[in-house]
């Protein structure tokens, strides 16, 4: 399976489909291309140090590698956003949840997961106080 590398090619998936998942987040988006499906993988430092990151995206890497290729759909790229629960999740689950994912994240019924709205301050992006002077 070939990598994502870029940063324009992550903007770009991260402008499709997202679902999360208790280890990882999925994001998908459909190209018009017919090239194989790529697949990137992120971990950010919130996620412990970089021996756990490491061994995070070894986890997933592996759990990519577990697919088979109709596992996967064709004409599409992918990123994996990690969660620490990547490294106590059992491997087996990880691999159910990417199989499944990596599916549903293309779906356009599938809810783009921006979340309700915060209760509390209206999000009013316009000033209600006067300059004084």
């Amino acid at each position: 399976m070939d990598t994502l590398k870029k940063r324009s090619d992550f903007l770009a998936v991260a402008k499709g489909g997202r679902l999360g998942r208790r280890a990882f987040v999925v994001q998908g988006l459909e190209r018009a291309r017919t090239d194989a499906p790529r697949i990137g993988y992120t971990v950010t430092k919130k996620t412990g140090n970089s021996v756990a990151r490491s061994r995070i995206k070894r986890r997933l890497r592996a759990a990519v590698a577990e697919l088979s290729a109709n596992d996967i759909p064709e004409n599409a790229d992918f990123v994996l956003v990690a969660r620490e629960n990547a490294l106590t999740v059992p491997f087996q689950k990880l691999v159910t949840d990417l199989k499944s994912g990596l599916k549903q994240v293309l779906d356009p019924a599938t809810p783009r997961g921006r979340g309700k709205p915060r209760k509390g301050k209206p999000q009013n992006t316009t000033s209600t106080r006067r300059k004084q002077g």
